[in-house]
């Protein structure tokens, strides 16, 4: 990489700790992009970035989108307290303003745009209003578009176009350029992925750092992302499955496909809580490469007093959308009026969802029982004042406000759902678990939460007690551990993810039993273990059984599997067949399947015949 003459980027640097902590790297928190306004996740990616600098190792955060606010952005993230003075803010589009790649030896090509593009609009960086880039049509060619991204000098940088493919005019092909500042492209590449995948590989070039990723949309062109002086974490921030779905049988979380059929490729998968990596174990099998790490939240030294509460303050804090279920969160708090306890409910946050809540707010005529507030910088103190958090999600990863509601001592109440309220609230002792749905069991939480002094005293203590377990101190040194381990296993991780395994052949016997033989390519990989495993589809690990082979021949493993198998595992819809590999401590699960090659499959009509699809 070449240093841009003129501009002020100062190389491939984390943040450098004042006092760096011995034998470790540099770790980049990586998420798609930062705005001012975002949500838990991103909040969390800034938070561990500081949390990192300030113990030590040095961090920065790595974006990828085009943004012309990138500079003020910086400021006002620093300013407002959400990003560490010291951490840098990595973005592709600056970086490569400033960076440019090597030139080949060979005479390289110079960029120059043809007569068919026709300007149809441009944009300027907000900071100092110069020129960002330029958008380009073509007429007559409907999926026809580039774009021009510009240095502050003026020069092209970067090339993103969009043409009809060669093949059918209606497909379109698209190439993405890396112009150095005389004009000569240094870079072709034929996808935005791939232009990605080059900017993380060039920082990590710069300074040998591990990456953590944030973002499932990065993950899901992040999980072929490979760099032998790097680990590569992908962070669970939500479930697994769509919303409302089993996560032992549901349909996946588009978002999190990629990153689950990759599962092998990941040195770490985080998890946020217990139960969700038990329940992503339980459907996937265990590749020894998940491992739970909380969020940090840090609250008060002391407990805030009970007696400066207001006693009929509720809080709900969170993004206004579909899956927070704000709506619920409202009846409940004009039912406990209506009961006769006096409440109000104050609601932070925003979200495409406050219009319909102010219009629900007003066909139960609440208004003078809510109290939008939008986005505020005082959460800390108004947990400090609030007995109770209400919150009636659909769904969670691990819920950040009831973290912080027990930090700050004040007492959740919340609908169980998968997957972090159950593991942070011990009901009754420190908040209260409702029954998705069950309005009116959390109206009577509620109420004798704020009817009930001395309760809410006493589980005000015991949540500020339990919340000490998530001190950023002992959710760092968790994250230091995981990420030593990766770097020493990260050999065998390796030749297990690159092991292949296939179904060989399938023989029926006389007595019902089958032979199952499957073919394992293992490389170099230094096999210590290789069993058959069938589980119970939708049951737990308790439903399952381990099969050994009994013969092997040229990598072909033979397994016997008995006629009464189903019968000795009679429960869930299906058996479903994974091979296990093991190398030492680790252990890879992958499920037996067909080639996606296959144009027929064969099965078994109701009749016992065999038949192709």
């Amino acid at each position: 990489m070449q240093h841009v003459p003129g501009t002020d980027f100062p190389g491939w640097l984390p943040s450098r700790p004042a006092n760096p902590r011995q034998s470790t790297r540099p770790v980049l928190m990586v998420t798609w992009s930062v705005r001012e306004s975002f949500g838990g996740m991103t909040a969390m990616c800034l938070k561990r970035a500081g949390m990192f600098h300030e113990r030590g190792v040095p961090s920065a955060v790595v974006t990828f989108d085009a943004n012309p606010g990138l500079e003020e952005l910086r400021t006002t993230l620093v300013e407002t307290g959400r990003l560490q003075p010291e951490v840098p803010l990595l973005n592709l589009h600056d970086f490569y303003a400033k960076y440019s790649p090597e030139l080949s030896p060979k005479k390289p090509k110079t960029w120059v745009r043809s007569l068919d593009w026709v300007e149809s609009g441009r944009t300027h960086n907000s900071g100092d209003d110069s020129l960002f880039y330029v958008d380009y049509l073509m007429p007559n060619r409907e999926t026809a578009a580039l774009r021009e991204y510009h240095r502050r000098d003026g020069t092209v940088y970067l090339v993103d176009s969009t043409l009809p493919a060669d093949v059918d005019a209606q497909e379109a092909s698209r190439t993405l350029k890396l112009v150095a500042p005389d004009g000569s492209v240094a870079a072709t590449l034929g996808s935005p992925a791939k232009l990605y995948r080059r900017f993380l590989s060039d920082l990590v070039d710069r300074s040998p750092a591990d990456v953590v990723i944030d973002s499932k949309y990065s993950a899901g062109f992040l999980w072929g992302w490979k760099h032998p002086a790097a680990v590569k974490f992908v962070n669970f921030h939500s479930t697994h499955v769509a919303a409302g779905q089993d996560p032992l049988t549901g349909k996946l979380s588009t978002a999190h496909q990629k990153i689950i059929q990759n599962r092998d490729a990941w040195d770490g998968i985080t998890f946020l809580t217990e139960s969700q990596r038990t329940a992503f174990v339980q459907r996937f099998g265990d590749t020894s490469n998940t491992v739970v790490i909380s969020n940090p939240v840090d609250g008060p030294a002391a407990l805030p007093a009970c007696a400066a509460r207001r006693p009929n303050s509720v809080l709900h804090i969170g993004r206004f959308t579909q899956g927070k279920n704000i709506g619920d969160v409202l009846e409940i708090v004009k039912k406990v009026s209506l009961g006769g306890t006096p409440v109000h409910l104050d609601l932070v946050g925003d979200g495409e969802q406050r219009p319909v809540l102010e219009a629900r707010v007003r066909e139960l005529g609440a208004e003078d029982l809510v109290t939008f507030h939008g986005h505020v910088d005082d959460v800390d103190q108004r947990l400090d004042r609030a007995r109770v958090l209400l919150l009636c999600s659909k769904f969670e990863g691990q819920s950040l406000a009831i973290l912080e509601a027990q930090a700050h001592g004040c007492v959740p109440v919340a609908y169980d759902v998968d997957f972090g309220p159950r593991d942070m609230i011990e009901n009754p002792r420190n908040g209260f678990l409702v029954p998705f749905g069950e309005q009116d069991a959390a109206v009577r939480a509620v109420t004798r939460l704020l009817a009930d002094g001395s309760l809410c005293e006493e589980m005000s203590s015991q949540a500020f007690q339990d919340a000490k377990k998530y001190r950023s101190d002992l959710i760092f040194e968790q994250w230091m551990e995981a990420l030593e381990m990766a770097r020493t296993k990260k050999a065998d991780r390796d030749a297990l993810a690159a092991a292949g395994v296939r179904i060989a052949g399938i023989t029926f016997h006389p007595d019902g039993a089958l032979d199952l033989a499957v073919d394992v390519e293992a490389g170099a990989a230094n096999l210590t273990g290789l069993w058959l495993e069938s589980s119970q589809r939708g049951i737990p690990d308790t439903g399952r059984r381990e099969i050994e082979h009994h013969r092997e021949s040229d990598g072909i493993y033979h397994f016997r599997l008995p006629a009464d198998l189903r019968a000795q595992q009679p429960a869930g819809d299906a058996l479903d067949l994974n091979l296990v590999l093991g190398i030492g401590s680790l252990t890879r699960t992958i499920r037996l399947g067909a080639s996606p090659r296959m144009q027929s499959t064969p099965y078994f009509t109701v009749y016992g015949n065999l038949s192709l699809k």
